[in-house]
């Protein structure tokens, strides 16, 4: 059977009933209207749509073929309510420092708008190979202590790219994690972090319930 998917690094969500998505490759958030959106929720209901928006639908990459039935559903996430705040600091220590600041290096890379969609690909990928979710006490100590000596790498402190850094350290040590990008609207802005089942690891839970999740790589 063949059906429909969002394309490679889409993911969206409904805010006030609105489906607003974000496109990695494009490094853009937007809402379809008129005739696109029309066309995308004939899609997602399975009706019959052959016109010219579900053509420009296809001709954009927000969505493609798959082997599977047709799954355009918006991303999910619950946002624990336990953070770093609520843990123990951890010491600072240079080994970590010196693997934080080589990861800060290689987000600062990968989170440039040519690089951002193949790099949450590549993420997404290790961590599927993994299977698993990492171990939540040793997911801990690694974000405690990243935390700890985050102060003394002469990188600005970005969601994003904290998010990354941490992520890859994480992921060099076989412990999977999600990694969420959220949006909100009036105004309009964006967030990502890292989170477990129980514990946001970048920024703070309360920030991070302030967004609705738009794409989630877990």
């Amino acid at each position: 059977m063949m059906g429909w998917q969002l394309g490679p690094g889409v993911g969206f969500c409904e805010v006030a009933g609105d489906p607003v998505f974000l496109d990695l490759a494009r490094d853009k958030y937007f809402a379809l209207r008129g005739q696109d959106r029309a066309a995308f929720e004939r899609l997602r209901r399975g009706e019959p749509n052959d016109s010219d928006a579900m053509t420009r639908l296809v001709a954009t990459g927000l969505i493609a073929r798959c082997d599977s039935a047709t799954s355009l559903e918006p991303s999910q996430a619950a946002v624990p309510l336990g953070d770093l705040a609520s843990h123990e600091d951890s010491r600072f220590g240079l080994p970590m420092a010196l693997r934080a600041a080589l990861a800060l290096r290689w987000a600062r890379r990968a989170m440039q708008p040519s690089e951002i969609a193949a790099t949450v690909g590549k993420l997404a990928q290790a961590k599927r190979r993994l299977g698993v979710a990492g171990d939540e006490g040793a997911v801990l100590d690694i974000a405690r202590r990243y935390a700890a000596c985050r102060w003394l790498v002469p990188v600005r402190t970005r969601c994003l790219v904290d998010a990354l850094a941490l992520d890859h350290l994480l992921l060099k040590r076989r412990l999977a994690t999600t990694l969420v990008f959220g949006v909100r609207l009036d105004p309009f802005a964006a967030h990502c972090w890292l989170q477990t089942p129980d514990t946001v690891l970048t920024g703070t839970s309360a920030e991070a319930r302030n967004y609705t999740p738009i794409l989630v790589v877990r």
